[in-house]
């Protein structure tokens, strides 16, 4: 009997000390390796990836004659390489109702005849030119359904008229914004809805550093 008891009691022990042991917390254990670094995120694509804006110097050589074009209108034209503007093909994109927005910044050899630069205008561009032997207006315009830029004296303010080799600028420096509608199926409604944004957003579209500044691509 005397056995039987002592054994229950060292069983009672024994069952005591593991349920003790187990309801302590355990030592903290080592801390484990420190995790990779996520990969970074990709940029975000530019929201303006739509609008690009493209400079184009066109010296007085690059002119071609004077051309008729009904009545006594005369003028120059230069066609628009489309490896100038990013292989755009400036007739097929307007004609698709994107938004083609042009300005010039004709300049006259110093010393010439006819003084040095005139400031950066929307096309079409006409401006009084004076010099030693006179004056003139001088028009500078696009034409959009051709992709190419045209060039004449005017007569009447707007009229264009035969203009001499003396006349012709030393170099224009035309910018071009071209500016495509990424989210318009119809092509009809493509431009008004791009010149009603500006409009909205209180953009002149006759300032070309305004224009730059909104969708932020302006250069110099």
């Amino acid at each position: 009997m005397k056995s039987t008891m002592k054994f229950f009691t060292y069983g009672l022990i024994i069952f005591s000390l593991v349920i003790n042991s187990c309801a302590k917390d355990g030592e903290v254990g080592p801390m484990g390796p420190a995790g990779t670094a996520g990969i970074d995120g990709t940029n975000a694509e530019d929201g303006n990836a739509n609008v690009q804006a493209f400079d184009i110097y066109v010296n007085k050589e690059a002119w071609s004659e004077n051309l008729h074009f009904g009545g006594n209108n005369e003028y120059r034209k230069y066609t628009i390489p489309a490896d100038s503007v990013g292989g755009v093909e400036l007739n097929f994109f307007y004609g698709a109702g994107n938004v083609i927005l042009t300005y010039a910044k004709p300049s006259y050899a110093s010393g010439a005849d006819y003084g040095t630069q005139i400031n950066i205008k929307p096309l079409p561009y006409t401006s009084l030119v004076s010099g030693v032997s006179g004056s003139f207006g001088l028009l500078i315009d696009y034409a959009a359904q051709y992709g190419s830029f045209t060039l004449a004296k005017t007569v009447n303010g707007y009229e264009p008229d035969r203009i001499t080799e003396a006349e012709i600028p030393d170099t224009i420096e035309f910018r071009i914004v071209l500016i495509e509608a990424s989210n318009t199926t119809s092509s009809k409604s493509i431009r008004p809805d791009i010149l009603n944004e500006l409009k909205s957003a209180e953009v002149d579209i006759n300032d070309y550093y305004a224009v730059c500044d909104y969708y932020g691509i302006c250069k110099n």
